[in-house]
């Protein structure tokens, strides 16, 4: 059964500039993507929009106390935490795990900060926290603040109960530890997810999600018909090489207006080869069988925009065509900063796109010269051949800064691998098990 999940926020509007909010969205997306229902804590008079407004979120007010940067008490300190206490109670009665925004962090959080310690440490709540940590900087001591005859202000000497500390980069845990006087083994590391999908056609994101485009190591995109002189299959052979090497693959056809005649017989023959190849349905997809009810209009053709949001979640692009003018594809693909392998045998590819573009061959309809006639490239062992390939491409992935990066951020900082790598296994551990 899943948590009861609540973020807690002193949030007055949803600025789009206003970087905590980004990040309590990105929470919004990941949580609801795995199917959680939330509730988000904000203060009186905020107005939900976007994705503040999904279906599985409740908006919850609390009173907007006043609050100020620095640490101090002010005359109505005593009344506002207790405010706060009786409007927490009631919210969190049935809450496991509450997400805090920088509430233990900022002075203009010490009211909110009391009020939930209070809870916690009288046990009034069973509610577990994770507390975000929004700044590089040490917070100001509140525990210079006890005494004076302040009832809350002795909690301040103590660590938040049942709680772990969010740092985003492992360096900072021995740092965030020594600042709330608590075990490193209680400060836990969860970086900032990236939203590969926003913005993205909902379409996109199922075909993505279908061969996990995110997670995988060497993606490709071919858009084409499904004509022999387009030479899909060459494709296939390289890619399921590089998965023969140890990658994991994912390659999409966007083979559209092939629905019918020799295209369907031409399909049929690599899929049967794909198998042959050690190929699976998570890794190889021909849009024109893509399993979508709602969308049977799309076995035909895609959209243009998921062609351009597909290049751009891709890292390799292969075009062994045989007969082109131009080749729009090829130049979204490097639009979108694909690594390109061109066809060396078709003269216009060298001619269009120079020596930036890595070249192998793959015959061509027109002379080596670029006059009438043909260039037959035969290969003495064409599974060596296409192996070859494959490595150069895996070592390209790996060793060009811009790619290596863009495939970590890809594959470990979407909001996917985030949540189920260091968010959601901290919503089941007990952070009680870590005090010794």
């Amino acid at each position: 059964m899943k948590k009861n999940i609540a973020i807690i926020t002193t949030f007055r509007s949803a600025d789009e500039a206003y970087s905590l909010n980004r990040v309590v969205i990105d929470q919004i997306k990941m949580f609801t993507r795995h199917g959680y229902n939330l509730t988000i804590v904000v203060a009186k008079g905020f107005v939900p929009t976007g994705w503040y407004k999904h279906p599985n979120i409740k908006c919850v007010e609390i009173s907007d106390v006043p609050v100020s940067n620095t640490v101090e008490i002010d005359e109505t300190f005593e009344k506002d935490v207790d405010k706060l206490i009786s409007e927490f109670l009631d919210i969190l009665k049935d809450v496991d795990v509450a997400l805090t925004h920088d509430i233990i962090y900022q002075p203009a959080g010490m009211k909110h900060n009391a009020a939930l310690r209070y809870l916690a440490l009288n046990r009034k709540i069973k509610t577990r926290f994770l507390h975000w940590i929004h700044s590089a900087t040490a917070p100001t001591v509140m525990q210079d603040l006890r005494g004076g005859g302040q009832k809350f202000l002795d909690s301040f000497k103590l660590p938040f109960p049942n709680s772990f500390y969010i740092a985003f980069n492992e360096f900072s845990t021995p740092r965030i530890a020594g600042w709330f006087g608590v075990e490193e083994s209680q400060v836990k590391y969860v970086p900032h997810p990236h939203d590969f999908y926003e913005g993205k056609d909902e379409l996109t994101i199922k075909i993505a999600d279908k061969v996990k485009l995110l997670q995988k190591d060497i993606t490709c995109m071919y858009p084409c018909r499904l004509d022999r002189g387009k030479q899909p299959h060459l494709v296939l052979e390289t890619i399921a090489q590089s998965k023969k090497l140890g990658k994991s693959v994912a390659l999409i056809f966007a083979d559209f207006h092939s629905t019918a005649g020799d295209k369907v017989k031409y399909r049929n023959q690599m899929k049967e080869r794909a198998i042959d190849l050690g190929l699976n349905e998570n890794d190889l997809l021909f849009l024109s069988e893509f399993e979508l009810p709602e969308c049977q209009k799309y076995r035909y053709e895609v959209p243009h925009k998921v062609i351009q949001e597909l290049f751009s979640l891709t890292n390799t692009f292969i075009l062994p065509s045989k007969s082109e003018t131009y080749s729009l594809v090829a130049q979204e693909a490097i639009a979108n900063r694909n690594f390109v392998i061109l066809n060396y045998d078709f003269p216009p590819f060298r001619s269009i796109y120079g020596d930036s573009a890595f070249y192998r061959q793959y015959s061509s309809d027109i002379a080596i010269d670029g006059f009438d006639g043909q260039t037959n490239t035969e290969y003495n062992n064409p599974e060596d051949y296409h192996k070859a390939t494959a490595q150069y491409i895996n070592y390209v992935q790996e060793n060009t800064r811009a790619l290596k990066l863009f495939n970590k951020i890809r594959k470990t900082r979407n909001i996917d691998y985030v949540f189920k790598n260091n968010i959601e296994p901290l919503l089941y551990a007990d952070p009680n098990k870590f005090n010794y």
